[in-house]
């Protein structure tokens, strides 16, 4: 899993050696972002920062797939999504954390949550702060995972006014939105499509579709809420994206930014 992850970053190096000139390349370099997402901490908190998932118990559901990362500037992004309900819509909660006494990490919000950080993993902490026990102790323990993304180089895109990005596998594969100005996407083989961002067609809450046109391709985009697994590294993120460009259907995930 980790040595694919290296080969994509690899081979969209060697794309962008061999077209050096211009913005192309930066945009090549960007769409390798696979870097820890704890990379920048030092400190106590270097060895907690990172992504976990787990499954915890859901009382009228067949589970929460839940997913906690926790990022190098001490924010946090959280995602729960309920099997067999709501399409499997993601809830995103975001916020800052901190760690304690060199081993539990506080999420800071107004219902403070604990977990109890030890030998990699993350445990879920009950109101007294401890540790959750009993037949289902199981589901309350989070296990790292791999594919969190490049976090730094993710906020400086939104800084530059992306508001959507998204990557899939087997062909690898970027693709970067600015809903007032353009629409970027990249394969590993090094088929681009740069274009003018569309009005999307159907827009709702739940479904969009963009329909991209340059004098020699076009590209049909389409992102729909439901949870979305990486199906290399196992990383959940809130969209599922679709992709069709030259005869050819790309799948993947995306999040906005």
């Amino acid at each position: 899993m980790h040595y694919q992850t290296l080969l994509l970053a690899v081979m969209l190096g060697i794309l962008t050696a061999c077209n050096s000139g211009g913005p192309r390349e930066q945009e090549q370099a960007d769409s390798s972002a696979a870097a820890s997402p704890g990379a920048g901490i030092t400190g106590p908190s270097a060895k907690a920062a990172g992504s976990y998932q787990g499954v915890l118990p859901c009382a009228d559901c067949p589970g929460i797939d839940y997913q906690l990362s926790l990022y190098e500037d001490h924010h946090y992004r959280e995602l729960r999504a309920y099997r067999d309900r709501n399409h499997h819509k993601a809830f995103i909660d975001t916020g800052r954390w901190q760690l304690e006494n060199d081993s539990i990490v506080r999420l800071l919000r107004e219902q403070p949550q604990r977990f109890l950080f030890q030998d990699g993993k993350l445990y879920h902490l009950d109101q007294e702060g401890h540790r959750i026990t009993g037949m289902l102790a199981d589901n309350y323990i989070l296990r790292p995972v791999e594919g969190g993304g490049n976090y730094a180089r993710l906020q400086e895109k939104a800084a530059a006014g992306a508001d959507f990005w998204a990557v899939g596998n087997e062909p690898g594969w970027t693709l970067e939105l600015d809903r007032q100005k353009t629409l970027f996407f990249l394969n590993q083989e090094g088929d681009s499509l740069r274009a003018p961002t569309p009005r999307p067609r159907p827009n709702t809450d739940t479904l969009q579709v963009y329909t991209a046109k340059t004098e020699k391709a076009e590209l049909i985009l389409t992102i729909r809420q439901r949870a979305c697994m990486d199906d290399m590294s196992g990383f959940m993120r809130p969209y599922t994206v679709e992709v069709q460009f030259k005869d050819r259907t790309y799948t993947g995930c995306g999040e906005s930014l």
